[in-house]
C-alpha cells in the first residue's frame, strides 16, 4: 500500500511528492532572473552530489536548512557542507 511506503530520506523534493506538493518552489525556482540562475547541467550535477551527500534529509539540507533544489538553482551558491563540492559560478 502507498500509506505504508517508507519515506525517502534522501530524495529530492519532486521525487518525494511528483503530484506537486512543492509546485510553490518549483515556481519560485523557475522565477530566478536567468543571470542569477545556475545552467541547466551544473544545476543537475550539483542536485546529483547532493544526492549522494549524508545531510541530505527529505529534500532539505541539514547543514542549513535550505531545500537543496533551491540552493543549487541558483548561480553563486556554494554546498554549506563542503565549501569545494560546488564552486561558485562568475
Amino acid at each position: 500500500m502507498e500509506q505504508d511506503r517508507i519515506p525517502c530520506r534522501r530524495c529530492l523534493l519532486n521525487e518525494m511528492s511528483p503530484e506537486g506538493y512543492f509546485r510553490s518552489i518549483y515556481e519560485y525556482i523557475e522565477s530566478i532572473p536567468a543571470e542569477d540562475k545556475t545552467p541547466d547541467s551544473e544545476y543537475r550535477r550539483r542536485l546529483e552530489l547532493c544526492k549522494e551527500c549524508p545531510s541530505l534529509l527529505n529534500g532539505l539540507c541539514r547543514e542549513c536548512g535550505c531545500f537543496v533544489e533551491v540552493r543549487a538553482a541558483k548561480r553563486r551558491q556554494r554546498c554549506p557542507a563542503v565549501r569545494a563540492r560546488w564552486e561558485a559560478l562568475s
